[in-house]
């Protein structure tokens, strides 16, 4: 996959950040939006227009996110499997090939259009196969130089479906134009709702200036993020932290995420963000059945808008939870033996399946044995640290997160 397409962590750079945002400017992010209206109405936008939200870092990450939008056309069309022919085409000047999907015939709107051509993108070759339970086999054909026999299979369903209702699908098939060509993100049913990272980042700043109102004294601070054109995740954490024993200063954090083409639509997940001296922390994420009442609220992609904007109104409910956190935290009883959690996280990220067995500077912080006793746990707490401040792939700092979380919180990997 190209590189711009990447989901990349961002740099938060204090010395570029004013830390406040107008509400006007955060809210031309959703100008085009389908949503805009009931937005405004939610939040009585209109209201509070001239006011600044400040978060530490929210204007780093408009201007990402208006790089976006403006610079990556997002839509839908809808095609019928006869229309459509998928092969192999060589990138001019390079070794490397593209999968194209040809659309003959489709509808853009409520106009019938010709002949678009569309490179594949993330898991868009993939879904199209799953149709004929022929993806790893059509894979392999495209892997060892065999694409036209690809070709071939997918022409033959193509021909059913000319002839048969019964192998004729119609799909709707989201689109991104970049630079004068055009990519296919996702293969959906019509019944799929996108909402994109422009609305999540929106809707997710104005529900936390809207608990900040609420609770004079709260403060945010963007401490982590990662974006692409599909895909946000967020985390802003209170600034004032507790004390939580023997986990040290601790504060409420939630991870806001949004992936237009994968599991979930909108998520507000809450967090633990355990300070370290000189750093941002690291993050627990408790499993589902953790003892705060509201520990997320996650929207699907089949959740009709008017009942999202009814959703939205439960976030009130997984903020302000530090207290809870603590309380929590106070009743793990891993951290008696700091070193056993080590060696379990160690052997997590070196087992022989395992996406990080490469990654030799993250082993290296886990190999250093420490005593194993309570009065260690500090460290165990250091080497997470370190571990969090990694420069990884986005998928695999998250991947790394859930692993450290299940071990620190429960002592084992996460089973749900």
């Amino acid at each position: 996959m190209e590189e711009k397409f990447k989901q990349k962590q961002e740099y938060l750079d204090a010395d570029n950040s004013t830390g406040k945002i107008k509400i006007e400017k955060l809210c031309s992010l959703i100008e085009n939006h389908p949503y805009k209206e009931a937005i405004y109405k939610m939040f009585d936008v209109e209201s509070i227009k001239n006011e600044f939200i400040a978060i530490e870092f929210i204007d780093l990450i408009y201007k990402k996110i208006n790089h976006f939008i403006t610079n990556y056309n997002r839509y839908k069309v809808l095609a019928e499997t006869k229309d459509i022919n998928v092969y192999e085409e060589s990138v001019s000047g390079s070794s490397d090939t593209n999968i194209i999907f040809n659309f003959e015939e489709y509808v853009d709107i409520d106009e019938v259009k010709e002949n678009l051509k569309a490179i594949a993108l993330y898991d868009s070759k993939n879904t199209f196969l799953d149709e004929y339970a022929m993806t790893k086999y059509a894979n392999n054909l495209f892997k060892i130089g065999q694409a036209s026999l690809a070709n071939y299979n997918v022409q033959y369903f193509k021909e059913m479906a000319k002839n048969s209702d019964g192998y004729n699908k119609e799909r709707s098939y989201r689109l991104v134009d970049h630079k004068d060509v055009t990519y296919l993100r996702g293969i959906t049913s019509s019944r799929y709702y996108e909402y994109g990272i422009d609305f999540t980042f929106v809707v997710g700043m104005l529900s936390l200036y809207k608990n900040m109102k609420a609770n004079l004294g709260i403060e945010y601070k963007i401490t982590s993020a990662a974006i692409s054109e599909s895909k946000l995740e967020i985390i802003v954490s209170e600034r004032h932290t507790k004390d939580a024993g023997k986990f040290g200063q601790v504060s409420t954090a939630v991870k806001i995420t949004t992936n237009d083409l994968g599991t979930g639509s909108l998520n507000f997940v809450n967090v633990i963000n355990v300070m370290q001296k000189d750093s941002t922390g690291f993050y627990l994420i408790p499993k589902k059945d953790s003892m705060i009442e509201n520990s997320s609220l996650v929207i699907n992609h089949n959740t009709k808008p008017e009942n999202v904007f009814v959703l939205l109104k439960e976030m009130d409910g997984i903020l302000n939870t530090t207290d809870n956190f603590i309380a929590e935290l106070n009743s793990v009883k891993a951290i008696k033996n700091p070193d056993e959690l080590r060696v379990k996280i160690l052997s997590k990220i070196q087992s022989p399946r395992s996406s990080f067995k490469s990654i030799t500077k993250l082993s290296d912080i886990f190999n250093r044995k420490i005593d194993n006793e309570v009065s260690n746990f500090k460290k165990l707490l250091v080497m997470c640290n370190k571990a969090e401040e990694l420069h990884l792939d986005y998928d695999l700092k998250d991947k790394l997160r859930y692993i450290i979380s299940d071990v620190i919180l429960y002592g084992n990997y996460r089973d749900n």
